[in-house]
């Protein structure tokens, strides 16, 4: 019964969970991390100790510096680990070597907390490698010293079209606001920033020709991706959205994956353009 317990509460445990392996670690301090791991019930992570020391069998190591060996463990075990999951355990600060991670004599007492910052450090620089992925892919862009998700104006003169776009461009990650005309779209562009147009063709002022073509006009705009969507697919009408300048031409019925991977190419190349400029936040 009691394992049964123990197996139920494991289950219901929400909170993230990270593997612990030991290496060259006295019996003695084993049992004793055991108990604390145990009882960590209020932790904001759960600990479990892994048995297996193999590639991708654990996520923290401890090793104790003290054994033979053991500072060339930990040597080898932070070529193939992150950096921060390699935590040493020693008795003394080694004039040899920088000091220990943690001190037999306050093992239990700060074992937990050590734990806890590694785990801390990985997560902020997984985050980080993550967000350095993202902002290649134009997923995020750096936006006078913040962060965010790319904006898309739309211009559609169909309160339904605007409201279906919207939605998917949220699903592929991208923020959107949306106008019902040319001329709107000219207006709002002067005054705030977005990393694409998606514009109709038909519309009752400006069309979407003359619409992309006043855009790239703009020294302040022209890098800016413009995809034309629209019904009309004869190769007059697909001229005409090449000599306007227009990036992409997509013909409605439009798939979700058709727009998913034209958006995502065009944001790529934005992202590019401006690393290369060296400005995040520059359409040059």
């Amino acid at each position: 019964m009691p394992e049964e317990n123990n197996e139920m509460t494991q289950a219901s445990d929400t909170r993230p969970e990270f593997r612990v392996a030991v290496f060259g670690l006295a019996a003695r301090f084993q049992r004793l991390l055991e108990i604390v791991l145990r009882h960590a019930r209020h932790n904001r992570y759960r600990y479990s100790l892994s048995s297996e020391r193999g590639p991708g069998e654990f996520d923290i190591a401890l090793v104790d510096m003290t054994v033979a060996g053991g500072p060339e463990v930990a040597s080898t075990l932070r070529r193939v680990l992150e950096e921060p999951a390699v935590l040493s355990v020693g008795r003394r600060s080694d004039p040899q070597r920088p000091s220990d991670d943690l001190l037999q004599t306050t093992f239990v007492a700060q074992v937990l907390f050590a734990l806890n910052r590694v785990v801390d450090a990985m997560i902020d620089r997984r985050r980080e490698a993550e967000a350095a992925q993202a902002m290649a892919a134009g997923m995020i862009v750096a936006d006078n010293g913040a962060r965010r998700r790319p904006r898309a104006l739309i211009v559609d003169d169909s309160p339904t079209v605007r409201r279906q776009l919207s939605l998917a461009l949220h699903q592929i990650g991208v923020d959107s606001e949306a106008v019902a005309s040319a001329r709107e779209a000219l207006d709002v562009l002067a005054m705030r920033r977005y990393e694409l147009v998606l514009a109709d063709v038909v519309m009752p002022d400006m069309d979407g020709y003359k619409l992309t073509r006043a855009i790239k006009r703009n020294r302040a705009l022209r890098a800016m991706p413009v995809i034309i969507l629209t019904s009309r697919s004869s190769p007059f009408d697909l001229a005409r959205g090449a000599l306007a300048g227009c990036n992409s031409y997509l013909v409605k019925p439009v798939s979700m994956q058709s727009l998913r991977e034209t958006v995502q190419r065009h944001l790529k190349k934005l992202a590019q353009r401006r690393r290369a400029a060296g400005d995040d936040y520059s359409y040059a």
